[in-house]
Formats: structure tokens, C-alpha cells, sequence
């Protein structure tokens, strides 16, 4: 970063600091898939579910459609948020194409930033499961932390699948 970079953050605000650090989040979930093809998002490396399109559809219904607009609007929950037959339906990528889930990624992203608008910080809404009210201060961070999260473990898949491609 450079000085010039340094002395124009130091001068936002803490939205803006905020939403750009999840926007930053978001874009590094987009450019770690950018060189996989369908095949290899789908590797399954660990003994979860987890998959690179794997963490981008968990990203999608678990993370940004919950939060912003289940949780933050009382919009509708996704109709593969959970089911009786399955904890983790959202992990599950069976017909689905990379790009299609990008797609989909990109634009629940731009749906979020829609939803949080000029929304106050302050704001609060009612988290259903603890019966407690969270800001969109509260979820906003929230966000950046679980975006983050995955993009490491999206960072370790994709850096194991390339190598084992390079074999």
C-alpha cells in the first residue's frame, strides 16, 4: 500500500471502511475461482462437504441472502437454506456450474449492498434463533468475518487443487 493509498483510507469513514472490506472479501471469493473449471470446483479435499462451489453456494444462501435479506429485511429464507433430510443443503452444487454460481454470487452481493442502501449502522434486527437483536453494525462485521473465513479455506483448496494438477 502505498503512502497515498495509507492517507485516503485513514479518511473514511467507518461504513466506509466497513463495506469496503467486505467488497474486498467478496471479490477475493470471485478471484480465487476465476482459473477453475467446473470439475475441479467440485473436488472434494476434506471430509465435509466443502468444495470451492461448494463455499461460493454456502456464501450465497447461508451467509448473504440470510443475513441482508432474511435476517436484516425479514425477507424470504432461501428454500435450500435446511431441510429434514439434509443439515447442509446449501454446500450441495449437483448441476450447478461454476460460473452460473459466480453469476449468482455477484449479484446477491450487489442485492446486499442494495439492502444495506443508507441503512444506519445502528439499525437492529431480530436474529430468530437467539431471540436477540443484532445491528447491521454487528452484521456487517459479521460478514466481513465469515467471507474472510472462506476465502482461506477457498485460498487452500484452490492452491491444493492447482498443485495437484501441476503433478
Amino acid at each position: 500500500m502505498s503512502d497515498n493509498d495509507f492517507q485516503k483510507i485513514m479518511h473514511l469513514s467507518e461504513r466506509e471502511l466497513a463495506l469496503g472490506h467486505l467488497d474486498y472479501a467478496r471479490e477475493l471469493v470471485v478471484n480465487l475461482c476465476a482459473h477453475l473449471s467446473d470439475e475441479q470446483a467440485r473436488i472434494k479435499l476434506v471430509s465435509s462437504k466443502t468444495t470451492p462451489m461448494g463455499i461460493v453456494r454456502h456464501l450465497i444462501v447461508a451467509v448473504e441472502q440470510f443475513w441482508f435479506r432474511y435476517i436484516l429485511t425479514g425477507g424470504a429464507r432461501a428454500d435450500d437454506w435446511a431441510n429434514d433430510a439434509d443439515d447442509d443443503p446449501d454446500w450441495d452444487v449437483d448441476g450447478l456450474s461454476l460460473q452460473a454460481l459466480i453469476d449468482t454470487y455477484n449479484a446477491t452481493c450487489a442485492e446486499s449492498n442494495s439492502l444495506i442502501g443508507n441503512v444506519d449502522f445502528s439499525a437492529t434486527a431480530v436474529h430468530e434463533w437467539q431471540g436477540a437483536f443484532v445491528s447491521l453494525r454487528w452484521i456487517v462485521l459479521h460478514m466481513i468475518h465469515e467471507t474472510a473465513q472462506h476465502c482461506g479455506h477457498l485460498d487452500i483448496l484452490v492452491e491444493q487443487i492447482e498443485e495437484s494438477l501441476q503433478k
